[in-house]
């Protein structure tokens, strides 16, 4: 296994050459060239009182959300600036005539080109559009092969992943597929939130199939609609979905042939590439294949095929005509997230580019924006992180002698890999033709899929884990690799600053490291060994112990609302909370900022510290916006991302003289790690 940075006892894996990496703290520039922001502040706020109004009250004020967008905030700033980037990289690519251009160039100008996508309507779709007209019950294995060839996971999704109960072998995946409305809440909730998005989606649904020559699209909706609905009651829910280990639901293709017997699955897989050795598969949610495999039992397909031609032309929106694309976009955007205006074309090609052919971007990026010194110093955060959190976890006596012996191993295996993956895909072989866009699109869909069915015959690669790409804005981790990853995109101002202040370094890029690492040993982490095994390896008491805590953070969070009234789902974020309160005492204890001075801009570094993880947290949203979030996303919002966290850290009331029991400084306080 190939290693370029090796730091302290654990794994840190950066794409570059062997570096020695100093472990000191990154040292603070001059005070003229630190930026810290003290224009986002609203200083008529007690941070006692709302730490989060005080950090963000002037950025927020001053930063509203721009037409084309759900949702702004610090890191929104980050992605635009780096938007920027990548759109100089592809019009530059675009114009040249250098072989190693011509994919990433090619790809984007087929993109931009509206007039020849406008002249070829939608026949790049037809044979497709057609196929799934005339689809029996017999056929729908073949249209749905083909389909899933073409990057379109219609019905049911097939992913690879690494089998929880074998970690170094990879395992083809069955998980439901994706509906038109992104939660099974919005087919089945009785409220007026959840019937209103329904009336809209309909009156969406019936433009769209008109568009696309549905001959009786009112009904078709209806019909497609009922169908969508029957699937969303199999589907689990999004708390529910945070468990992987309960979604591990292992099968011999004789048995899914058995319990699913109307979808031909031997043909299926065959069809899209899987090799013929396979033989184990692993179904993610039973009740869902269950589900489908009634609706092909039905004999009316009406409502299945209405759900193919709308999942076929929604994902290749942006390369059809605009009566078809824009009513889709309209859906996505405005409906759905509140956008009053869809974002320039150009941002949206870029995302196309990304999801066909992005690696090749990623290289270009690196070599621009992420020098080897940005590299060497933010291993260098990571590994004081790593130390400080080794500590945690040897004084935590509330974790058994055994379990405390395990975790510290698991730690010491920790992978983390630093601006981009050493395992980047490969283009060699696909064609790229800048008058064929849907053709591009399928063409690199299939290829990653071929890719990603080759892992099958090989055993793990755990550094292949890294799958977001160096341009995107990306802090994340691998449970079942025990790994974790950091793009060239997010180590970026104001998350890292390689000319800032250390203090607000930490606070920022640090608590990040820490909330990711901690992820490896929250209320799922801790489910999975230092290799990465789903299986019970604390006892029953360290268990209760650590759920008796947990079990806090629920409570704190539930009492948290979103920008438009949505109760925080304390289960649903209780991952990412576990993560945010771990992550910032870690940074903490890693930096260990001074409580007096030196001062910046009146700031003590402790101050600096707790505001560098604040601003990173700024943001405005759209009410549809935040009822999406706290319906369904794991993270809470910003406001409590904030102002949950530093309420539980007796160093945050030090550092502003926060009087005891004032909202910041509570008498109880959770705490895992």
């Amino acid at each position: 296994m190939r290693r370029s940075l090796a730091v302290l006892a654990f794994a840190v894996i950066a794409c570059a050459p062997a570096t020695k990496v100093e472990t000191s703290a990154p040292r603070a520039a001059a005070s003229a060239h630190i930026r810290f922001d003290t224009s986002a502040l609203d200083r008529r706020v007690d941070p006692c009182t709302d730490f989060y109004d005080f950090a963000c009250g002037g950025w927020r004020a001053s930063h509203p959300i721009p037409p084309d967008r759900a949702r702004w905030s610090r890191y929104s700033q980050l992605q635009a600036e780096n938007l920027e980037r990548e759109r100089a990289i592809l019009e530059d690519a675009a114009r040249s005539k250098a072989p190693g251009d011509a994919r990433i160039g090619g790809t984007y100008a087929a993109c931009m080109d509206e007039a020849g996508i406008e002249a070829r309507g939608l026949a790049p779709l037809r044979d497709v559009l057609d196929a799934i007209e005339t689809m029996g019950p017999r056929e729908v294995t073949a249209v749905v092969a083909d389909l899933h060839g073409r990057g379109v996971f219609a019905l049911f999704d097939l992913d690879v992943d690494q089998d929880l109960a074998d970690p170094q072998r990879m395992v083809a995946v069955l998980d439901k597929a994706r509906l038109g409305l992104p939660d099974r809440e919005d087919y089945l909730g009785e409220g007026e939130k959840s019937a209103s998005l329904r009336s809209k989606y309909r009156t969406h649904l019936v433009t769209l199939l008109a568009a696309i020559g549905s001959v009786d699209a009112e009904a078709n909706a209806d019909r497609l609609i009922a169908f969508e609905t029957t699937l969303a009651r199999s589907a689990l829910s999004a708390a529910a979905r945070r468990d992987r280990t309960a979604q591990y639901h292992p099968m011999t293709l004789a048995v899914l042939r058995a319990r699913y017997p109307r979808f031909d699955w031997v043909a299926y897989l065959a069809a899209v590439g899987a090799p013929r050795t396979l033989e184990r598969l692993v179904v993610r949610n039973p009740a869902w294949l269950e589900a489908v495999d009634a609706e092909i039992g039905r004999g009316d397909l009406r409502g299945l095929r209405a759900y193919l031609r709308v999942r076929l032309v929604s994902s290749f929106t942006l390369l059809l005509p605009r009566a078809v694309g824009n009513v889709v976009a309209e859906l996505e955007q405005r409906t759905l997230r509140g956008v009053r205006e869809l974002p320039p074309r150009w941002k949206r090609c870029i995302g196309l580019v990304d999801r066909d052919v992005g690696d090749e971007v990623g290289r270009v990026f690196l070599a621009r924006h992420f020098p080897e010194a940005s590299r060497a110093q933010a291993s260098a955060i990571v590994a004081r992180v790593v130390s400080a959190f080794r500590q945690e976890i040897a004084a935590s006596e509330w974790l058994g002698p055994t379990a405390r012996a395990a975790a510290l191993a698991k730690l010491e295996r920790g992978l983390v890999v630093i601006g981009a993956s050493n395992r980047p895909r490969s283009f060699e072989g696909l064609v790229v033709d800048a008058g064929d866009p849907v053709g591009n699109a399928s063409r690199a869909r299939r290829h990653a899929l071929a890719l990603d069915l080759a892992k099958l015959e090989r055993p793990t690669d755990r550094e292949a884990f890294f799958q977001s790409l160096p341009q995107e804005l990306d802090g994340f981790g691998s449970k079942s690799a025990n790994a974790t990853g950091f793009t060239a995109g997010f180590l970026q101002p104001p998350v890292f600053d390689p000319a800032g202040d250390a203090a607000v370094t930490f606070g920022g890029f640090g608590a990040v490291v820490g909330h990711e690492l901690t992820h490896q040993f929250d209320d799922e982490g801790r489910k999975y060994d230092h290799e990465g095994r789903a299986h019970a390896w604390w006892s029953p008491e360290d268990v209760a112990r650590f759920e008796a805590r947990a079990q806090c953070f629920v409570d704190e969070y539930a009492r948290f609302r979103a920008e438009d009234g949505t109760p925080v789902d304390g289960k649903l974020t209780l991952g990412e909370n576990i993560a945010d309160n771990g992550g910032l005492r870690l940074a903490y204890a890693a930096a260990s900022p001074s409580e007096t001075g030196p001062r910046i801009e009146g700031f003590t570094p402790a101050q600096r510290f707790f505001l560098g993880w604040a601003q990173i947290r700024c943001e405005n949203v759209t009410p549809e916006a935040a009822r999406r979030q706290a319906l369904h996303d794991e993270h809470a919002p910003g406001r409590a991302r904030v102002d949950g966290v530093v309420a539980n850290m007796p160093e945050f009331a030090r550092a502003f003289a926060c009087a005891p029991g004032t909202p910041m400084a509570p008498q109880t306080r959770c705490r895992v790690w």
